[in-house]
């Protein structure tokens, strides 16, 4: 994506780089993006534990009650600022490495 020129009120919108597209191989792939919660997601996994406001229940790093499962951000501690989303995030991330490191193990 690129800038485009400011509109009338000087505020820029992205536009797409034709041909900057890649593809990218991985093993695992963690997807980070929303503006808000996903109710079907809480709605078609019913041994994910949520609390009564209808988020997801995590423990101290991000892991709700399906084994190496992490969330964060929003649907656990419902709208809040990005910075917290993004301390969730880093969080999260931790607990994964430490999940995944005691597999290793």
């Amino acid at each position: 994506m690129r800038n485009d020129e400011p509109d009338a009120f000087g505020r820029r919108s992205p536009v797409p780089m034709p041909g900057s597209e890649y593809d990218i191989k991985c093993d695992v792939f963690i997807e980070a993006i929303g503006t808000r919660d996903n109710p079907l997601l809480t709605a078609t996994t019913p041994d994910l534990k949520l609390n009564q406001r209808g988020n997801i229940l995590v423990d101290s790093n991000g892991m709700t009650s399906k084994s190496g499962v992490f969330a964060g951000g929003d649907i656990v501690r419902g709208s809040a600022t990005v910075i917290l989303a993004m301390g969730d995030g880093k969080n999260a991330a931790r607990g994964i490495h430490e999940y995944l490191a005691a597999k290793m193990r």
